[in-house]
């Protein structure tokens, strides 16, 4: 057994919780990004949200020598070839530099190997592999996550991959709230601050979805009772699917913050003018400066989701918090294959996808492949911007 999966049990929970301390408090992601590092066994780590447009960063935290880490950001950092394959990276699924050869094409490795990146800045400083972790990725955003690893350190194992695929979704869920926050973030120095002045609806709520307190972008959505409703006190969200993944991503939260996984994360909601998301960010074990009410048990974002209707399979995947290897297999039976044929396709065992349907039949509410296939296909008319 590795190192890390050891220490699984006690210092990703741990983990977790200082990730999503870091939310509201910027200055906290150096100790947690040296958190995730260490708990990788890496010797650098990365953590960037990209605008595309302008190519400049809007969040950007790194650790490590800086002696190591000042030549990448200013001599090397645009010879990474590797860049362009993050447009094909599953989100939440580390990459290490042999399946990013795999990614690119034939012809990757060779041209890494001879770069002057390698030949000045990797070699010397005897670095070897990476996890590489696409979080985020629209036409204006790219978020990615990237620790470094040494050649004292053991091959990464599919142990230690599984490991850090269940720590993506936490940091990607605050890496995409954070961005909502940056615009406001400087001007800001409390929690409640950031949230009244944020232009996108920021609700919080108790565990029971008892609305606390709602920003004026909030209050508005709610006046207009189409897409979001206040019942009684209580938030409501006129898709069911949407509803129900959003107060059990509200009460997961508030019990096991770890077990939250990729639930709570682009939950799509239907009856918006414009494609519209939601992100629960979990408030139960924040500070009170950052939770506003001791009630307090999350906060949810809700965000445009672009130009597009979400995908079906994006959509079946949010709303029922499926892993990404679920999502994976989800998509093979919307795409017709029997369960052989979705083993073959993986690589894995018939049994494996036999216990990965039954826990996708058990999120979704679905008793076979054909159910599954017929949820999928309605939840693609509702969620059609009008």
């Amino acid at each position: 057994m590795s190192s890390l999966a050891r220490t699984a049990g006690r210092a990703l929970p741990q983990v977790v919780e200082a990730i999503y301390d870091s939310i509201a408090d910027v200055d906290r992601w150096q100790a947690t990004l040296e958190a995730i590092c260490n708990l990788a066994e890496g010797r650098l780590a990365m953590l960037a949200v990209i605008d595309t447009i302008s190519s400049s960063a809007r969040f950007s935290v790194s650790c490590g020598d800086p002696a190591v880490l000042e030549p990448l950001k200013h001599d090397y950092g645009s010879q990474v070839p590797f860049y362009a394959a993050v447009p094909k990276m599953e989100i939440d699924v580390p990459f290490t530099v042999d399946s990013i050869y795999a990614l690119q094409g034939p012809d990757t490795r060779q041209r890494w190997l001879e770069s002057r990146i390698v030949r000045e800045w990797v070699q010397p400083n005897r670095l070897d592999d990476f996890f590489w972790v696409a979080l985020m990725k629209r036409p204006t955003r790219i978020g990615t996550l990237m620790v470094v690893t040494d050649k004292d350190r053991r091959q990464i194992s599919r142990e230690d991959l599984e490991l850090v695929c269940l720590l993506a979704p936490h940091v990607r869920r605050a890496v995409t709230i954070g961005d909502l926050f940056e615009a406001e973030r400087r001007k800001a120095e409390i929690f409640r601050s950031i949230i009244e002045s944020l232009d996108h609806p920021v609700l919080i709520v108790a565990e029971d979805m008892t609305i606390i307190f709602a920003n004026p972008s909030a209050e508005a959505l709610l006046a207009e009772n189409i897409s979001v409703a206040c019942v009684r006190g209580q938030l409501s969200f006129t898709y069911a699917n949407a509803n129900a993944a959003i107060g059990r991503a509200v009460q997961l939260g508030t019990r096991d913050e770890f077990a939250l996984g990729p639930c709570g994360i682009n939950i799509p909601l239907a009856k918006t003018a414009v494609p519209a998301v939601a992100h629960v960010m979990p408030l139960a074990r924040r500070e009170i400066s950052a939770r506003i009410s001791q009630r307090a048990a999350a906060a949810i974002f809700i965000a445009e989701a672009g130009s597009t209707p979400t995908p079906a399979l994006d959509a079946i995947a949010a709303l029922f918090g499926l892993t990404a290897a679920e999502r994976r297999v989800a998509g093979h039976v919307a795409a017709g294959l029997t369960r052989r044929e979705i083993a073959a396709a993986g690589g894995v065992s018939d049994g494996t996808v036999k216990s990965q349907l039954a826990t996708i039949f058990d999120k979704t509410g679905t008793g076979d492949q054909r159910e599954l296939e017929l949820l999928m296909r309605e939840l693609s008319p509702p969620l059609r911007s009008r």
